[in-house]
Order: C-alpha cells, then structure tokens, then sequence
C-alpha cells in the first residue's frame, strides 16, 4: 500500500457576493494515515481525551495553510493551558504530521513559523485564550495574521473555515455558533452558487529520515555534541516533528 493512500480532500470556494472565502474538508484520512504511519514505525499512539485534541490541532492547522492561495510551510507549535502541548507540520505539497507534548502547567503559547519558498522564514507568538487548538488556530489569524476568519470542526471532523477577503462583509459569520457556521457553509455549498477555486489534498507522513536525523546531530556545535554523547556507543533519537525513534551508533 502507499504510504500516500489515505488522502483528505479540501475545497476552498469563493461566496463572490460578500467577498468570503469558504474551505472545508474531512480529516479523518489524515488520522488513519497517522494511525498507519504510528503502526509503521511504533509510535505509541495518543488516546483519549488527547487523542481528541490531537485530531482537532491537525484539523485546524490544515485548514490554516490551506486558506491561502500559495502554499506555505507551517510549524506550529502549542503549550495550552493546563500542560498539554501539541507540534504540527503542514508542508506546500500537503503533507502533514505532529505529536503531542507535556508542557509546564503554567505555560501557555504558541509558536507559530510560517515559510514561503526561497524565503526566510517568519516567527509568531500569542497567548492562546482557550485549550482548544481549534479556538487557538483560529485566535492566530485575530492576533497574529490580523484577518478576519471563523474555524469550525465538527464531532465526526468536518472542518470549515470562513476567511474575508479585503472588503469582505464578515457580518455574515462573524456571530454565528459552531454549528450555525456548519450548516451556512454546507447549505452555500449545496445550493452550488459559490465559485469553486480548487482541491487540495492532505496526507500523513514526515520529512524524516536516518540523513536528516544524523545531520541534525551532526550540526550541533563541538561541545554539544560531546555532552549528548557522553560515553555512549549509540544515541537514541525521536524525531522532533512526528516522534519516531531512530537509533545512531558511534563511528569509531
């Protein structure tokens, strides 16, 4: 089977009368693409609670790098009240992946890094308001990206998000519950009067790789180096985006 078999599909659509955009999408091929990926390379996998809000983090954050017209890589990197922390990825191809974290309990960020190609790579920071990785993706483009959009994603995780275009008239969704803002834009959708942009398909999988890792070790400085390795014949590294584990042996 290829390792790009479970693809979630997402629509991004214009509503032309009140200049908003609309995507939406059905996460759950990339959660059973994480499910095949974390039985692949035996990645304990998250359960729960966390697990919920694992799902909800890379739902939100692909609908995020999906609104824009030009792909972009994403990094983002939560610590939500109450000392749950979560990473995800989202790369121009729609490739994405992420792990969850223990953070200090009374640490509360999000580190948002956003790169366009052949660019420097630009850095964000806010306090999020709420536990939810919906409410704090959606709180980056308030405080950070400074436009106005609204993010929904369901119980069975139907994602969708309302963006406005400059002039556009938010007016329409900036009030509307969670479910009120569902059933505007499937009702939009059906009635097939939105101008249709394009598809973009997203998947599970990390960048990864026994190169990457070793040169991420090699490219610490000397004495870093020497302090991780101590007197140890192998190292034994998790990836820092997906928390597979990789192995490195001394050289002579």
């Amino acid at each position: 089977m290829s390792k790009t078999a479970n693809l979630s599909h997402y629509y991004r659509f214009l509503w032309e009368d009140a200049d908003l955009l609309i995507v939406t999408g059905d996460a759950n091929e990339i959660f059973a693409g994480r499910e095949s990926y974390n039985l692949r390379y035996k990645i304990k996998p998250d359960e729960g609670e966390v697990d919920k809000s694992a799902k909800r983090m890379f739902a939100a954050t692909g609908l995020a790098a999906i609104s824009l017209a030009e792909r972009e890589s994403w990094g983002w990197s939560l610590a939500l009240p109450g000392g749950f922390g979560m990473f995800a990825a989202i790369e121009p191809e729609g490739m994405t992946c992420g792990k969850v974290m223990k953070t200090p309990k009374d640490k509360a960020v999000v580190a948002v890094q956003r790169q366009k190609p052949a660019e420097e790579p630009t850095q964000s920071y806010f306090t999020p308001r709420s536990s939810d990785p919906v409410r704090a993706v959606e709180q980056y483009f308030e405080d950070s990206d400074q436009t106005l959009t609204r993010m929904a994603v369901t119980d069975d995780y139907r994602c969708f998000l309302v963006r406005a275009m400059p002039g556009g008239d938010f007016s329409k969704v900036k009030d509307l519950s969670d479910d009120e803002l569902v059933e505007l834009c499937e009702r939009k959708v059906k009635e097939g009067n939105l101008k249709r942009l394009n598809e973009v398909l997203v998947f599970y999988e990390c960048r990864c790789n026994d190169e990457m890792i070793l040169n991420m070790i090699t490219s610490l400085p000397t004495a870093q180096r020497k302090e991780l390795w101590g007197d140890l014949p192998k190292l034994e590294i998790a990836c820092p985006r997906c928390g597979r584990d990789y192995t490195l042996n001394r050289q002579g």
